[in-house]
């Protein structure tokens, strides 16, 4: 009884052995592929440092005739976003900047603007909320002073929107998202290998020869009938 035990065993190792090799063999490569992915999604947010960003408003106003908004605010708008981020126009800030690198203040305040309004959106990034929300107000009430310097010039006033908050919960690393996007670049990735094994596998089977049927061997001729006695000849 335990020798037949024992055998009913080794087979269904056997078994499960057989199985678990054709498993890895066709699927071990997008599995590899997808949990690389995933780990690669999870090592950036672990090891990524973390960023705060914080945002800043300030509007450009053209007063024509009768108060309303002319046109080149729009234009002002833009070049004023283009000179948001240089230290010759943070220079006129009355809030100092957090302690940072020289030559680095692109990496902390971004400008952005809108073709259609006169809005300048300024955005400051730090590791801390704090020099976020500092980076952000500091190049707002920058761009103020100095568009009122050059009120004269210009024509159009800058005003004050509305100041940074002092984000409550970093902008990155963003957990969720890396992992989406490190198992769909592994699903990705699975698949184009699982592709390109099945045309493989294709063409393998396509080129393989196949075996020649045997022609039927020719069937002997039937022998010649012997050829009938001439007539003998009168006298």
């Amino acid at each position: 009884m335990g020798s037949f035990i024992g055998q009913r065993a080794r087979r269904l190792a056997s078994a499960l052995t057989r199985l678990t090799g054709r498993f890895v063999r066709r699927f071990g490569l997008p599995i590899a592929f997808v949990l690389t992915g995933l780990l690669g999604g999870l090592g950036y947010s672990l090891f990524t440092p973390t960023t705060y960003t914080a945002t800043a408003f300030v509007l450009v106003v053209d007063e024509g005739e009768n108060g309303q908004t002319g046109p080149a605010a729009v234009s002002f708008a833009q070049a004023f976003g283009r000179l948001a981020p240089l230290p010759e126009t943070l220079g006129y800030s009355s809030i100092p900047l957090p302690e940072i690198a020289p030559g680095t203040t692109r990496e902390h305040i971004q400008a952005s603007t809108s073709p259609d309004t006169p809005l300048i959106r300024l955005t400051g990034s730090g590791g801390s909320p704090g020099d976020a929300a500092a980076f952000a107000n500091t190049a707002a009430d920058a761009l103020v002073r100095y568009g009122t310097s050059h009120r004269a010039d210009t024509g159009v006033r800058v005003a004050l929107m509305s100041l940074a908050a002092t984000p409550a919960s970093p902008s990155s690393p963003n957990l969720p998202l890396n992992l989406a996007v490190g198992t769909a670049s592994g699903i990705l990735l699975a698949g184009l290998s699982a592709a390109v094994m099945s045309g493989r596998r294709g063409r393998g089977a396509h080129n393989t020869p196949r075996p020649r049927t045997p022609e039927p061997a020719p069937t002997p001729a039937a022998p010649a009938a012997p050829a009938a006695p001439a007539a003998e000849a009168g006298p």
